[in-house]
């Protein structure tokens, strides 16, 4: 059980990323008001929440709505994975990131900014919606589904948030380089779990 969660906890990490948003974090909270900051962090952490909660949830159901069985999504998700993994060995995905972010910040559209593009789609992006409907096989409401599956993303959404509140302090602490670092490293971890998922997916059409 606590290995399950440790598994999944990990996985929500590295696919949400959010050492290598401390940057892009720390350029957008410069432009905005102390007193503001909590309560836009309060809006990131509601919304990052229900979407990543309602994929682990229901996200099974829609893919027999739609008619694809968990062992097909498991192969495209892994390979989608997988490309989300070599842009975070080269950088591409936080260049593309820090672009959706180079505006400016109007205090009549702060909220609606910290939405989209903040947290759909850097936080809630596609690598972490493919793992919540990854996890979510054959969930139902008991303890050991909340706590293997609904716990970790509550930690993860947690820590992501106060890396934005946080974010300036951070940056100035980190620096460049040990986020550098970390993003390769994340980016290797997500690889291995893209071919493991690709794995999983060949042996299960294979049953």
């Amino acid at each position: 059980m606590h290995e399950l969660f440790l598994q999944n906890f990990v996985k929500l990490f590295v696919a949400i990323d959010p050492i290598a948003l401390i940057p892009i974090f720390a350029s957008l909270s410069s432009k905005i008001p102390i007193d503001k900051i909590l309560k836009l962090g309060s809006i990131m952490f509601l919304i990052s929440l229900f979407l990543l909660i309602f994929f682990v949830v229901f996200g099974n159901a829609l893919l027999d709505i739609i008619g694809i069985s968990i062992a097909s999504f498991q192969i495209a998700g892994g390979i989608f994975l997988f490309i989300i993994a070599f842009e975070m060995l080269f950088e591409k995905r936080s260049k593309r990131k820090e672009k959706l972010v180079d505006k400016k910040i109007n205090e009549d559209f702060l909220i609606a900014f910290i939405i989209f593009p903040i947290t759909i789609p850097l936080i809630i992006g596609p690598s972490a919606i493919t793992l919540s409907i990854l996890i979510s096989e054959n969930f139902s409401f008991n303890f050991l589904n909340l706590y293997t599956k609904i716990l970790p993303i509550f930690i993860v959404i947690t820590f992501t948030v106060l890396i934005f509140i946080t974010s300036k302090i951070t940056a100035s602490i980190l620096g460049k380089f040990p986020v550098l670092i970390l993003q390769k490293i994340f980016g290797i971890i997500l690889g291995s779990l893209a071919i493991e998922f690709v794995l999983n997916g060949i042996r299960l059409s294979e049953l």
